[in-house]
């Protein structure tokens, strides 16, 4: 796994996505490259504060917004499973 290829998986290795395979070679890789590995510590702090500071509920129209765009996209284009509901836009 090259450095490009961890960097486009970070996000789906940071919320539980990926393959088994796959997240042993994302971490196998973060342990031998520190700048990949500073990558995703970075990620997990901007996360954390995002979490932390963005508490307030986004106004119904742009949930339904949001939630009629995902909807039109090709199931190919969808990068996570969605079907377990929409949690993410409350």
């Amino acid at each position: 796994m090259d450095c490009d290829e961890m960097l486009a998986l970070i996000h789906h290795y940071m919320d539980g996505g990926l393959s088994q395979w796959r997240h042993r070679a994302v971490t196998k890789h973060m342990q031998d490259c520190p700048p990949c590995a500073h990558e995703h510590h970075y990620n997990l702090s901007f996360k954390q504060v995002v979490s932390q500071k963005c508490t307030e509920e986004a106004p119904a129209g742009l949930r339904l917004r949001i939630t009629a765009a995902l909807d039109s996209l090709p199931t190919s284009e969808v990068p996570l499973d969605l079907s377990s509901g929409r949690d993410f836009l409350k």
